[in-house]
């Protein structure tokens, strides 16, 4: 987003030279002329700064007088406030419901992950198990990103992650990896997407090369995106890939907002996590100094650490003896404070709860809980209240939804019935909103109120877009099934067919309409032999 420091630039880039020299725009609102004029003083005064240190040079002291003018330099780069992002399992079973606030306080959080799908086709998938459009019907993706954006979130895309493949390992050309990124930003309208790069992507040159490139055209498409590269890291700093990864970033010149790495499963045992996730990003922070001053990028400690971010793994890691507790996020929260370490994430929301007692031995790893001691959301707690920036220059404005739909034709899923029992999991339509039942109910309107949220029977998922249109459930070929007659009885098990559509006598039945099953299935003998969307499967 463009804060006023260089017009037409994504929020907070790495910025070389070349850029410092653009026409500046005051955040008062100075006009063009002022703008021109303060640039004919700034170009004078690089003019002369030029001469002055051809001068000096000569004299013996020109050290002193370049690292005076980087400082001048270094002064003119914001320093933004440090922002909160969790990362969620996207297609983790049970889809956790990150649009909830009960479930989620952070105000920006990283989907993961979208890879190539299994065919290794160059098409953009969530971890290979589900289309973009899968991931509409099946885990409505886009109504729960629509309904968190409403409380004031605002959400990242993360691309790749340690399993499956990389698009930019399978995608041929710059420009159809660019292709497939645009269909993602395209379908969810984020501010900013995540490039975790690790596993075989991390070593391939001719993949990391088409992904610097994709980039810079998708910069061109999209100005204001912001774009984060993440990256494994040791306790020592970077290893040669990952900072091969920065440097083809940087030669290709990709106005990246920021580094994050992920300060994880260092290989040893620690006794101090907290210690030594500071140690990586301290010598991470030395590392990025050097690789930025190489390519004309003039930055002070305190801006290089505002454009670095922490990914840890809470509770449990992958290697053994690797514990980072509550007391670690509370040391790391402090650190990024005290360094104005621009981004803290966590892997995963999915995990930030307590084990259960069947995880006996806390050194388990588990994809739903840490393994170690805390309550329910105890790490997205200390980070929140600590770290509470926004990922975007200001805070998004919580509102309803511009694009909410209470046309009844909209309605993807049933409209709720009173009469109509709802088992888990049932997804019905009330009041332009979708709802999801969390147990078997019957009667139980998903907006009534009550005291305690965890009352009601009914999640709610996100509201019904101008998009959607009502569920059209493909009709039987004819003759599948005899034509039902009112005057014929039918015995336990017949099938028929009315309307094009199939039913199945649930016992004796005369004269029962077939259709009564759709508004009341209790009382009515027939059972039918097709789903409407928003149903569990059929049994």
């Amino acid at each position: 987003m463009n804060n006023g420091e260089y017009p037409n630039r994504p929020e907070s880039p790495l910025v070389t030279i070349a850029d410092l020299v653009k026409p500046y725009e005051h955040e008062d609102g100075s006009s063009a002329g002022n703008a021109r004029r303060g640039l004919r003083e700034r170009l004078s005064y690089y003019s002369a700064t030029r001469i002055l240190l051809s001068l000096v040079t000569l004299s013996g002291i020109g050290y002193l007088a370049t690292t005076q003018v980087q400082n001048a330099i270094a002064s003119s780069v914001a320093v933004k406030s440090e922002f909160f992002a969790p990362y969620v399992d996207t297609t983790l079973t049970p889809a956790y419901q990150f649009q909830i606030t009960n479930q989620n306080m952070a105000k920006q959080t990283v989907l993961g992950f979208i890879t190539a799908p299994p065919s290794g086709s160059c098409s953009p998938s969530w971890g290979g198990y589900y289309s973009l459009n899968g991931a509409e019907s099946q885990l409505n993706l886009t109504r729960r990103l629509v309904e968190y954006q409403s409380l004031g979130g605002a959400s990242m895309i993360s691309f790749g992650g340690q399993r499956g493949r990389h698009l930019s390992t399978v995608c041929p050309t710059p420009a159809s990896l660019e292709s497939a990124y645009s269909k993602v930003i395209a379908a969810y309208h984020v501010p900013a997407i995540d490039l975790d790069t690790e596993g075989g992507a991390l070593n391939n040159f001719a993949a990391m090369n088409r992904r610097a490139l994709a980039l810079r055209l998708l910069e061109t498409k999209y100005p204001k995106l912001q774009v984060w590269l993440t990256l494994p890291v040791a306790s020592n700093g970077l290893q040669g890939n990952a900072l091969g990864v920065v440097r083809t970033m940087l030669t290709h010149k990709v106005r990246l907002t920021g580094i994050n790495v992920m300060t994880m499963d260092f290989g040893s045992p620690s006794a101090n996590m907290a210690t030594t996730v500071e140690g990586a990003l301290r010598a991470t922070q030395a590392q990025l100094a050097t690789e930025f001053h190489r390519h004309g990028i003039h930055l002070n400690t305190k801006q290089i650490y505002n454009r670095m971010g922490a990914t840890v793994e809470i509770g449990q890691n992958n290697s053994y003896g690797e514990v980072f507790t509550t007391s670690d996020a509370q040391s790391l929260a402090a650190f990024a404070l005290r360094t104005s370490l621009r981004r803290v994430s966590l892997w995963s929301l999915n995990r930030d709860t307590p084990c259960t007692s069947t995880f006996g031995n806390q050194e388990i790893y588990s994809t739903t809980c840490s393994g170690t001691p805390q309550s329910n959301l105890q790490f997205s707690n200390i980070f929140s209240h600590a770290l509470n920036g926004s990922i975007t220059s200001h805070r998004a404005v919580i509102q309803a939804p511009t694009d909410i739909s209470t046309n009844p034709a909209n309605a993807p899923y049933p409209i709720w019935q009173p009469n109509f029992p709802y088992p888990e999991h049932y997804k019905v339509v009330w009041n332009g909103y979708v709802y999801q039942a969390k147990y078997y109910n019957q009667g139980s309107q998903p907006t009534q109120t009550y005291q305690y949220s965890y009352q009601t029977p009914w999640l709610l998922v996100g509201p019904v877009l101008k998009t959607d249109h009502a569920p059209v459930i493909p009709k039987l070929k004819p003759g599948t099934y005899p034509t039902w007659n009112s005057k014929q009885a039918y015995n336990t098990g017949t099938d028929v067919e009315l309307g094009g559509y199939g039913y199945q006598a649930k016992y004796y039945t005369q004269g029962d309409n077939p259709a009564s099953a759709q508004s009341n299935p209790n009382t009515s003998p027939w059972k039918p032999l097709f789903n409407l969307p928003g149903e569990p499967p059929l049994n």
